[in-house]
């Protein structure tokens, strides 16, 4: 199982875990002892643990792997020798992030305050923000303990599926310091939701022209029938706790980039903007007053969603760079043939493609975005000293790539990037 919250039923896991078992991402090597388990505290939400792997077989100047896993798990012990396939060489810190539940044994813990004149309650409250507060007080730990002793460098990648992959591109996105000693240099993320607030009613990969009907079989039949991506969209409600949440740059990394173009609606499945039918009913005034205020109704400038725009990221002052991404995706099923028609008819853009919504539609946002800034920011400000720009032309391209994987996983293609720039890294420091 890879990614599902724990807060699903047993028999929905079962399930689950039946047809996930069968593709490479769920393949877990048993027998693996060179480990331990760490637990960092995260102030008065009690407690994320980190799970430490292959640290005592290298040196404190090798690559370091950060993994955020699928789903947000309750860490058992069973679960300490887990590691991917592709991460059993490498010196791993796994962060149990969490999302939907504590951790496994974790209970509310009544602590005094500074002054021993208050009690205050430990307690994890599900939802967002919670995971983003996990990861970065992990990440905080990682960076203050397992540092080189001496002036050495230390890279880290960071890679994440699913609910992990969210987490890890924001990760890597605001903490890609090349200056720094030790900082994120890379990212893999795989099947990840990168803007959330796609799945809200008004966006408009999920919007229909105005002189195109819809009726309720054609809407079951543009419904992707990816389940493990329906199974995220359904559940967004239970990871994020308001609508408002779905804006927040660290869990939809695409509006680090841009504005997201939408008014926040009043809860997961409204717009935020009333039909004419939902305004207030004047019936009950008396006939002067109600047409006055029908009047002042009338006069009202119509609410509509703000124009999407660019933003400057990384910001100008920053140290921050993009780093070098491996944005992994399965292949979408297609749309049904009518509603492939319908979307071909529209005006085309950046998401008039036959996927609609999807863990590819995500990616190549994501990417697009990413290579956009690399080029409009980062390259167009190294022009005004560096004269030979010829062979950073397709510096965009190489440094973010995103992949169909099909229905493989991408073991293989994770392996060799991983390993060419970790073996990279080694091969300078050895000269």
């Amino acid at each position: 199982m890879r990614w599902l919250p724990t807060s699903i039923s047993r028999h929905t896991v079962r399930l689950l875990q039946s047809r996930l078992r069968t593709k490479p991402f769920s393949t877990i090597a048993p027998g693996f002892h060179n480990a331990e388990r760490i637990s960092v505290s995260v102030g008065s939400s009690g407690s994320v643990n980190i799970d430490l792997h292959n640290l005592a077989k290298v040196s404190s100047s090798e690559p370091l792997l950060v993994y955020l896993p699928p789903f947000s798990t309750a860490a058992p012990v069973s679960d300490l020798t887990q590691l991917p396939r592709f991460a059993q060489r490498h010196a791993t810190a796994v962060i149990h992030y969490r999302w939907t539940e504590p951790s496994f044994g974790e209970e509310p813990v009544e602590e005094d305050d500074s002054n021993g004149d208050e009690i205050a309650l430990r307690r994890f409250r599900p939802g967002w923000p919670a995971p983003i507060h996990d990861t970065l007080k992990a990440y905080s730990w990682i960076i203050e303990n397992l540092a080189p002793k001496t002036y050495a460098r230390r890279d880290i990648y960071v890679y994440g599926s699913y609910l992990g992959a969210s987490l890890a591109t924001s990760l890597a996105l605001t903490e890609a310091h090349p200056h720094a000693r030790m900082a994120v240099r890379g990212c893999v993320a795989y099947n990840g939701i990168y803007n959330w607030t796609m799945f809200l009613p008004d966006h408009r990969i999920n919007t229909l022209p105005k002189s195109v009907s819809q009726n309720i079989l054609e809407h079951i039949l543009t419904i992707s029938s990816d389940s493990d991506f329906q199974e995220l969209k359904q559940r967004t409600s239970e990871l994020f706790n308001e609508p408002g949440d779905l804006f927040d740059p660290f869990a939809s990394s695409c509006l680090l980039f841009q504005t997201p173009g939408l008014l926040v609606p009043p809860s997961f499945d409204e717009s935020a903007i009333p039909s004419p039918s939902s305004l207030t009913d004047l019936n009950f005034l008396p006939e002067a007053v109600a047409e006055e205020a029908q009047g002042a109704q009338e006069t009202l400038i119509p609410l509509k969603h703000p124009r999407r725009s660019p933003l400057v990221f990384p910001p100008r002052k920053s140290t921050l760079k993009i780093p070098e991404t491996l944005l992994l995706h399965d292949t979408p099923p297609p749309l049904p043939p009518s509603s492939l028609r319908r979307r071909q008819r529209r005006k085309k853009g950046k998401f008039g493609n036959s996927f609609g919504n999807s863990f590819r539609t995500q990616a190549e946002e994501l990417g697009g975005l990413m290579r956009r800034s690399i080029n409009k920011i980062e390259l167009k400000e190294r022009m005004n000293w560096d004269e030979n720009m010829d062979e950073w032309d397709d510096e965009a391209d190489r440094r973010i790539q995103v992949r169909d994987v099909g229905l493989s996983g991408g073991d293989n293609l994770v392996d060799a990037w991983l390993e060419d720039r970790m073996h990279r890294v080694l091969r300078r420091s050895s000269e």
